[in-house]
């Protein structure tokens, strides 16, 4: 086992300093296309945009986070491609602190997806490693 600790986003002052400290530290970006000013960072977490969310912190030192929305999408960031290593202990705390949310056709599916941007090849190949299965390739129009 890792010693990964999970700090739930409330959010604070320092958590939403951290979260931008966090964004800035990012390679591989899919909601947004230029980084939001730190106001709109601010908004943006404080209208508590997710079901669960998430610093990852190890060493005393912060390295991602991860959400659960309420699509059953789970979003996962870190700020280096070593940090992939700790995938699978994450993915099994959500598991056993998390459901998927019940099927809604055409809305939200009936088990948690990962969202990855194709770039991202250390979580692609981390994925791969644990026997995820692809179930959409979505493009933007």
């Amino acid at each position: 086992m890792i010693d990964v600790f999970f700090h739930k986003v409330i959010p604070t002052d320092i958590q939403i300093v951290s979260l931008y400290k966090l964004l800035d530290q990012r390679k591989h970006i899919i909601s947004h296309k230029n980084k939001p000013s730190f106001a709109e960072h601010q908004d943006f977490v404080c209208s508590n945009p997710y079901r669960a969310w998430y610093i990852l912190e190890r060493n005393s030192k912060q390295f991602g986070t991860i959400y659960i929305s309420n699509e059953n999408t789970i979003g996962i960031n870190f700020s280096t491609s070593t940090d992939y290593k700790f995938l699978e202990e994450i993915l099994s705390y959500v598991k056993a602190n998390y459901s998927p949310l019940p099927e809604i056709k055409s809305i939200r599916g009936a088990t948690f997806v990962i969202n990855v941007s194709p770039k991202n090849k250390p979580l692609i190949t981390a994925l791969e490693i644990l026997e995820s299965k692809v179930v959409q390739i979505s493009y933007s129009i």
